[in-house]
C-alpha cells in the first residue's frame, strides 16, 4: 500500500494521520485485506512525526475496524466488523435518547422489506440453512443465550436470502441491538413454542414462494413478539411493586 506525500496541519496529528491512512485504505486499488501496513518507524518518518503519534493514529484506525494490531506483526488491514456499526448506533441511541420502540419500528421496516425480497431470490441453499436453524431452535432445552443467537441468525438468514448486502448489514445490526428484547420474548410463558411455530410458518411461506403469506407471517411474528415483550415488562413491574 502506497502512502503518498501528505502535509499535516499543526493540530491533532494523530487524527489527521488516521484519516489519511483510512482514505488510502478505502480508495487505493492496491489495498488488500490482511495486508500489513508499514511499521511505526517508517510511518513516523513518512509523516515526519514521533512514533507515539503514529501509535495513537493506529489505535484510532483499529477503533474504526479498519486494522488489527498484532503483537510482533504490526498493523493488518481488516474488514470492519458488524459490531463496529452496532456499537456506533448504540452510542447514538443513548446520546439522542432513541427509544426501543423506535428501534423495533425500524426493525419491522427492514425485516418486512427483507422477506419481500427473499421470496423472489430464495435458493435451495438458503432454505436448507433455515431448516437447519429451526431444527436446532426447536430444542426446548437450549440455554437462553444460544436460543437468542439462533433467533437472531434466522432473521439474518432471511436478510441474506434477500440478496442486498446493505440490507443484510442493517438487519444484523438491529437484531444484535435487540438481543435483550428478544430474550424477554422467549422468557414469556409460551414464548418458546410461539417463536418456533412462527419461524416455521415463515419458512413454509418462503418455500411456497408466497410473498403475501410470507409478509403476513413475518408481520405477525414481529407483532406478537412485541406483545410478549410488553407482557414480560409488565409482569416485571408488577412483581417489583408487590415486593415494595
Amino acid at each position: 500500500m502506497n502512502i503518498a506525500q501528505f502535509s499535516l496541519a499543526r493540530a491533532n496529528f494523530s487524527q489527521q494521520i488516521a484519516d489519511h491512512i483510512e482514505q488510502v485504505i478505502l480508495s487505493s486499488p492496491t489495498s488488500r485485506m490482511n495486508e500489513k501496513l508499514p511499521g511505526e518507524m517508517k510511518l513516523a518518518k513518512q509523516y515526519n512525526v514521533s512514533r507515539p503519534v503514529v501509535r495513537e493514529a493506529l489505535k484510532l484506525l483499529q477503533e474504526r475496524g479498519l486494522i488489527t494490531l498484532k503483537n510482533g506483526v504490526g498493523a493488518i488491514i481488516t474488514r470492519p466488523e458488524r459490531s463496529t456499526v452496532s456499537d456506533a448506533v448504540n452510542r447514538i441511541m443513548q446520546v439522542d435518547k432513541i427509544s426501543n420502540d423506535e428501534l423495533t419500528q425500524m426493525r419491522q421496516i427492514l425485516e418486512l422489506s427483507s422477506i419481500d425480497l427473499a421470496v423472489e431470490k430464495l435458493t435451495d441453499e438458503h432454505i436448507r440453512a433455515m431448516e437447519e436453524n429451526i431444527a436446532r431452535f426447536s430444542d426446548k432445552t437450549l440455554p437462553l443465550k444460544e436460543r437468542v443467537t439462533l433467533d437472531e441468525q434466522f432473521h439474518q438468514l432471511i436478510a441474506q436470502a434477500a440478496g442486498n448486502d446493505l440490507l443484510c448489514l442493517f438487519v444484523g445490526v438491529l437484531t444484535s441491538l435487540l438481543r435483550d428484547y428478544m430474550g424477554k420474548g422467549v422468557l414469556t410463558e409460551g414464548g418458546i413454542d410461539d417463536a418456533i411455530t412462527r419461524h416455521r410458518h415463515i419458512l413454509d411461506a418462503l418455500k411456497s414462494r408466497d410473498k403475501e403469506a410470507a409478509h403476513f407471517a413475518m408481520a405477525e411474528h414481529l407483532r406478537v413478539s412485541r406483545l410478549n415483550v410488553q407482557h414480560f415488562d409488565e409482569m416485571g413491574a408488577t412483581s417489583k411493586k408487590s415486593k415494595d
